[in-house]
């Protein structure tokens, strides 16, 4: 809920385990005629949203001078907080709260430039605080401030975007709306219990002062929306008694608990639901009919399954019970369902979400084709050419991960179907790496991923954490494996990781293919660095690179001998000409003779 005008109320308290905070503000005009400032807030009413979303400030000071300043302080919070909470988990908060500033800005910046009186002067200042599992993540520009209360001491988190010329008065120097491009500062900080987060617009700040801030919030009830509000609207009447001659507007964010879960409750978390024994053809569970073992390992068992008043058959996925214990395995398996329920792309599994059961297991559409392991071994020594279509659908199904900041982190041939039509289709990631769950993470938590070491990025194997040129290295092993018939790195009789960028040289792959380019082993090579920074930027240009090598042949001469060059019908002709030029030699000879 937003606000413009002499009272604002914003959501409350939401009594959910795990972060929990307390929300509250008040917007009044002042001694002005028009509030230019606004107010906005949410505290999420579902523990998951609020865990994976977290709780959100915003604060707007239109610039008064603008004849629409207030219209752009409104639209600025109540939509920056909306789409915030549309945009999609996976997005890191930095990267989305980027996003929706640069399109805001873009957008009052154009209306500013309609020539519109309805649209003149759309320009506002704007800070929002972000509260999100242990850390409080800021974004702002212009002169509006957020401020953290604790244990009795006020510490600025913004800086002003202002300065003062020809020694007059203090002038803005970024805002939204004013300036086709923006710098939007982001600043992060490690939050702790009893926090209070103050955003104020500098009606409030610049009359006050922090000692006076300080003081008149002490000894004030802040355990609840309507002790926030009521703190909001003495700190702004404050102001006012004070002398303060503009708008004044101020939000107010408690932090009451911050999420600590300890293994023990990890444990009761990830075991609540039973997994379920391993079956066989005509076992059900929770009515789904087993059809088929696809297969079977100590890790997981699948099963292609099928149930009346469902069309057509599924995959049901659940871990082995030798897992039962394995925390990390069970986190993997559960962000396996989160992210096979939110990407809804052709090629990508989809998890459907099925009903509640005591039973730990997912059900998916089944993906018709063949693994990509079986189309290898069908095209044992493909031409570049042969290897081209797949290669550009496996990386256009990899990049579905990328656009929502996920890196796949195993990516190899198991995982990969290749349909009738030739698209490759991605049906395992268990070992996503959400970028925006990243501070969602245990300490404990184990990076490694658990897939085959033969794909995986050296960055990851070292546990420098993943990034998209990781997802390359991978794709760069497996179209290695593809052209040559063995993989660039053996890693899995070693019995330690290499440690050196020397030990990771992926061998002289022309000796393998003599057949193809020489630059094919360059192109490779490049794409298999043992630093992501000597990768080729994207995978688009990697892509490029193999493409360009369709055309060309191998310019290594290999010899053949003489008499197996040329037809039958060229040697046929060669030596009908020989046997008359010899004649001629002849009889030319006879006649020279006395």
């Amino acid at each position: 809920m937003a606000g413009r005008g002499d009272h604002t109320t914003v959501p409350g308290q939401f009594p959910a385990q795990g972060l929990r905070a307390v929300l509250g503000g008040w917007s009044g005009a002042g001694t002005k005629p028009r509030n230019d400032d606004a107010i906005s807030g949410r505290i999420p009413e579902t523990a998951y949203e609020m865990q994976v979303k977290g709780a959100i400030a915003c604060i707007a000071d239109g610039i008064s001078t603008g004849l629409n300043s207030d219209k752009a302080a409104q639209i600025s919070v109540v939509q920056f907080a909306r789409d915030y909470y549309s945009a999609p988990e996976s997005w890191p908060v930095r990267d989305c709260a980027g996003r929706l500033l640069n399109s805001l800005n873009s957008w009052l910046h154009a209306q500013n430039r309609s020539g519109s009186p309805d649209a003149e002067g759309m320009v506002t200042t704007f800070t929002a605080a972000i509260a999100r599992s242990t850390t409080l993540h800021i974004v702002h520009i212009g002169d509006t401030r957020c401020q953290r209360l604790r244990a009795g001491r006020l510490v600025p988190l913004t800086e002003d975007h202002s300065a003062r010329f020809m020694g007059g008065s203090e002038s803005l120097t970024r805002a939204l709306g004013a300036e086709a491009d923006i710098r939007v500062d982001y600043a992060q900080e490690t939050m702790a219990e009893g926090d209070l987060y103050i955003l104020t617009t500098d009606g409030v700040h610049d009359t006050l002062g922090e000692a006076g801030m300080r003081d008149r919030l002490a000894g004030l009830p802040q355990e609840s929306r309507e002790d926030l509000e009521a703190a909001s609207r003495a700190l702004c009447q404050a102001a006012l008694e004070a002398g303060s001659s503009d708008n004044v507007s101020c939000m107010l964010l408690k932090i009451l608990a911050l999420p600590s879960e300890t293994l023990p409750e990890a444990h009761r978390r990830l075991t609540a639901q039973v997994i379920p024994p391993a079956m066989k053809p005509g076992n059900r569970i929770d009515g789904w009919e087993v059809l088929e073992v696809m297969h079977s390992s100590t890790r997981s068992n699948v099963y292609l399954v099928r149930r009346a008043g469902e069309d057509g058959r599924f995959v049901l996925k659940a871990p082995s019970q030798n897992f039962a214990e394995n925390l990390q395995y069970l986190e993997g398996f559960t962000l396996e369902q989160w992210v096979g329920r939110r990407i809804t792309n052709s090629q990508v599994m989809k998890i459907r979400p099925h009903e509640d059961s005591r039973f730990l297991y997912y059900i998916a559409d089944f993906v018709e084709g063949e693994t990509l392991r079986d189309w290898m071994k069908a095209h044992p020594k493909p031409s570049i050419a042969e290897i081209i279509p797949v290669l550009a659908s496996l990386i256009s199904a990899v990049r579905v991960f990328h656009r929502l900041g996920m890196v796949h982190r195993d990516l190899k041939p198991e995982n990969v179907i290749i349909a009738e039509d030739g698209t490759a289709k991605i049906i395992d990631f268990g070992s996503v790496q959400v970028s925006g769950f990243r501070d969602l993470e245990r300490g404990d938590k184990e990076e490694l991923p658990e897939g085959s070491l033969n794909y995986i990025a050296p960055e990851v194997l070292t546990g420098q954490g993943a990034q998209p040129l990781s997802d390359l290295f991978s794709v760069a092993a497996i179209t290695w494996e593809m052209l040559a018939g063995r993989v660039p790195f053996d890693l899995e009789e070693r019995t330690a990781l290499p440690s050196r960028p020397a030990d990771w040289a992926a061998g002289d792959f022309a000796a393998l293919r003599p057949d193809l380019p020489p630059a094919t082993g360059e192109v490779l090579s490049r794409a298999l660095a043992f630093s992501p920074k000597d990768r080729p930027e994207v995978m688009s240009e990697f892509l490029g690179e193999m493409r360009k090598l369709q055309g060309r042949a191998g310019t290594r001469p290999v010899f053949v001998p003489l008499l197996q060059r040329g037809s039958r019908g060229f040697w046929r002709g060669w030596a009908l000409a020989a046997t008359a030029v010899a004649a001629a030699l002849a009889v030319a000879l006879v006649a020279l003779l006395p």
